[in-house]
């Protein structure tokens, strides 16, 4: 079934063409950041990497609708072990006002940050947009990487993969069943598709990433830059 979705079409390049835009070109997407917008994510980053050369942000959360698009409380705290075992990172926790206490549990006794939920949609933006690399289910969190133009490493249970355009910078992994998409809002499945995402490759994923943030094919902005690696 996944090898079926391999060769599909992008949910972009399906717009693309159902509006009669033209050739797709793999237009990649548009969202600006106000100077203050831009100063407050340069002060957060700052603040979260402290003494470390990268920020890896977990997006937790995803919308009521399709509530599998997020892993467990578990899971994530697994996720975490396993990342904080990569030198000189700093992991942040991302999510909106819902998932404030739920971030709280998976944080907890564990060394991560906890970034504010409470400030509404564009502050959570200018969270995305002080991290290196973005850690998410297929929500809006992912969206927010794509458009920043950070490496998003995005896992897939219930939705389709195919249907996201990462424009060469991230990696997809997807949970281990036959039965996904299935596009279900509600599951009885003794052991669920979020269960089975391999912790490893997502890992990997994000290794990947912190190795194409500070490669020559992919120079980080001057801000970045300085801050990572100070003068």
């Amino acid at each position: 079934q996944k090898k079926f979705f391999e060769n599909k079409k992008t949910e972009n390049q399906l717009m693309v063409e159902a509006f009669e835009l033209g050739r797709y070109q793999r237009d990649g997407y548009v969202v600006g950041m106000s100077q203050k917008e831009k100063e407050l994510s340069l002060d957060r980053r700052r603040e979260w990497l402290g003494h470390q050369n990268f920020v890896i942000g977990i997006n937790t959360g995803c919308a009521s609708t399709i509530a599998y698009k997020k892993m467990t409380v578990d899971q994530h705290r697994k996720l975490i072990q396993q990342l904080m075992m990569i030198p000189k990172v700093s992991v942040v926790l991302l999510g909106g006002p819902e998932d404030r206490v739920r971030n709280e549990q998976i944080g907890y006794g564990l060394p991560v940050i906890q970034s504010p939920t409470n400030y509404g949609l564009r502050d959570g933006l200018c969270s995305v947009e002080a991290c290196d690399v973005v850690v998410s289910g297929d929500s809006l969190g992912m969206h927010m990487g794509i458009a920043l133009k950070k490496w998003v490493v995005a896992w897939f249970g219930p939705t389709c993969s195919h249907e996201i355009e990462l424009y060469d910078r991230g990696v997809k992994v997807l949970a281990n069943v036959e039965c996904s998409p299935c596009w279900k809002r509600l599951c009885v499945k003794e052991r669920m598709c979020y269960d089975q995402v391999d912790l490893k490759e997502v890992v990997s994923g994000v290794k990947k990433g912190l190795e194409w943030t500070t490669s020559l094919f992919k120079r980080p902005s001057l801000e970045t830059y300085f801050s990572v690696f100070p003068l």
